[in-house]
């Protein structure tokens, strides 16, 4: 028996699994080798590129505790969202200081009532109860909120086996990114494993924040996707869909830009546009003027985000003072549309950003590399305090380049009128 498809169950971005997924063996062994060593697993790369998608494949929902980081997240809120998922019963909690690295940070420390499995099966002292309804022996044991050790032996106390994802991990301060990396060396100890996601595209980010995580963590880049890799996606849903795409598959590959998040989404609005909504019972060819058409609705999709993106990105309040300020952020867009393509998909080197930008800037003299290094230190942050989401840009110090991170921009950016845009970025006052 055949099986019908939904054109959106076969191509597209989604936050259910989509049939065309396609392992890599350079990625999902890489995944799977690092689950069978529980060491922490830290998968990175731009937006759209799979990174949700390969713990989909490989994990079942019973396997793992999902936790979703957001700019106001404390490690605290991610430890209190693990004890929630798991259903842990606190008799009663209070707010308590704790030192750590010199500061005094609030904390909660609570009474947690959990199972009690006999001598030797729970290191945690407290006082003992019996539960006459379920015949259950339960321990109560204090336990503080905010620290890792004491996580980590109630995690062993009950038995623990899962693994912990740890979705949008750039959304975290850098102060907060930095206890959580200090702290998964101690997780690592008590052989509980995270899985940790993120927005960025250099090497070793975790181990910037706690050298001791070398050899106890494994890095999965998702990119880049290759030729064939996108080639495998198309032979895997021709079948699925009766839908053939090779008239203009090259032409397809051109315009995604390496993004498996744009290739899906042209390969939806495609056959869309060629009348197929599900399995076709004939082979439908699937045409340049197609592709014209997917490629326009997805120029629409992502021109409205991106411009509200880079408005909100370029605004910045004067202060009270009778000299005008720097306006990097305006200067830094107007010199990046200004870029060729090529240059911009390779990053944009910050020497050469702030020679750009004092060509054009009303105070050259006054663009130092203080003022760059304050600019491209906070990029992320400043983009995530403005609501820009994902972040677009970020700053590699490795290479000492700003790269892209929102894989829909690169698109976007081939696309669009680049003098229009200009047009819609408001002018600083007093420009």
């Amino acid at each position: 028996m055949v099986t019908n498809y939904k054109t959106h169950e076969v191509y597209g971005v989604s936050n259910e699994m989509i049939a065309t997924y396609i392992e890599r063996s350079d990625v999902d062994d890489l995944f799977i080798k690092g689950l069978e060593k529980n060491k922490h697993l830290v998968i990175y790369g731009a937006s759209k590129q799979g990174k949700t998608a390969l713990t989909q494949k490989h994990l079942e929902e019973k396997d793992y505790i999902r936790v979703n980081c957001s700019p106001a997240s404390t490690i605290q809120d991610l430890y209190n969202s693990i004890v929630r998922q798991l259903n842990i019963e606190i008799v009663e909690s209070r707010e308590v200081s704790q030192e750590v690295g010199g500061e005094i940070k609030a904390g909660v420390k609570a009474k947690i009532k959990i199972p009690f499995f006999g001598s030797g099966e729970a290191n945690l002292e407290g006082k003992e109860t019996f539960n006459e309804g379920d015949k259950t022996s339960y321990k109560i044991v204090d336990y503080n909120l905010f620290l890792a050790q004491d996580l980590s032996e109630l995690l062993r106390a009950i038995n623990f086996d899962k693994k912990i994802i740890v979705e949008n991990f750039h959304y975290l301060t850098e102060e907060n990114q930095k206890l959580l990396s200090i702290d998964l060396r101690i997780f690592d100890d008590y052989k509980i494993q995270f899985i940790v996601l993120g927005i960025w595209r250099e090497k070793n980010r975790l181990i910037q924040f706690n050298g001791d995580l070398v050899d106890r963590l494994i890095e999965i880049p998702v990119e880049p996707w290759e030729r064939e890799h996108l080639k495998a996606i198309i032979d895997e849903g021709f079948p699925l869909l009766n839908v053939s795409f090779e008239n203009v598959l090259e032409e397809l590959i051109e315009t995604c830009f390496d993004s498996v998040g744009v290739f899906q989404e042209l390969c939806k609005e495609s056959c869309y546009a060629a009348g197929v909504r599900e399995t076709s019972e004939d082979t439908i060819y699937i045409t340049a003027d197609n592709i014209s058409t997917a490629i326009e609705k997805k120029l629409s999709d992502y021109s409205s985000r991106h411009i509200r993106c880079l408005e909100a990105f370029v605004e910045q309040k004067a202060k009270s003072s009778d000299e005008i300020p720097l306006y990097i952020p305006y200067y830094f867009v107007k010199t990046l549309l200004n870029e060729d393509f090529d240059d911009i998909t390779s990053g944009l080197k910050r020497r050469v950003i702030q020679e750009k930008i004092r060509t054009i800037h009303h105070r050259p003299d006054d663009v130092r590399p203080s003022d760059m290094g304050y600019f491209l230190q906070t990029l992320v942050a400043n983009q995530i305090k403005k609501s820009i989401s994902p972040p677009i840009f970020d700053y590699d110090i490795g290479t000492s380049s700003v790269k892209i991170i929102d894989s829909t921009f690169y698109f976007f950016l081939k696309n669009c009128n680049k003098e229009e845009i200009l047009e819609y970025i408001p002018v600083p006052v007093g420009l």
